[in-house]
């Protein structure tokens, strides 16, 4: 088989550098949130759990499919995150929060964009 051809050998250069780019960026999200909890309240309590939770529990579920490069929950988790982008638009316009609206932001549209990208380069490769 052509080195050309080979799914293989596609995925191992630009594939693969945007995948580990979208999973730099979905994690720095739930990190990030994990942050802004911590930052809501003066000490850890139960409470900064269940907000960092509360923020997180729509993303969890789609970390398998997005370690496994499936395209079907990339694009779902797409949409999601633009709710996200909305949200940290929203924290933005607060001029205390201005920093964490503009950091959610950025996060948001940087996973979109990567799995957008994800998505677009595993349709030119031939992958499913």
């Amino acid at each position: 088989m052509n080195e050309d051809t080979d799914p293989k050998a596609l995925a191992s250069g630009p594939a693969q550098a945007v995948h580990s780019a979208s999973l730099l960026s979905y994690y720095g999200l739930i990190i990030f949130f994990g942050f802004v909890s911590l930052q809501a309240l003066d000490s850890i309590r139960i409470s900064t759990l269940v907000i960092w939770l509360l923020q997180i529990i729509p993303l969890l579920p789609f970390a398998p499919g997005l370690h496994r490069s499936d395209k079907r929950i990339m694009l779902w988790l797409s949409l999601l995150v633009l709710l996200y982008f909305m949200h940290g638009v929203q924290v933005a316009f607060d001029p205390a929060r201005l920093w964490l609206g503009i950091i959610e932001t950025v996060l948001c549209v940087s996973l979109f964009g990567f799995l957008m990208l994800e998505i677009r380069l595993g349709r030119e490769t031939g992958q499913s």
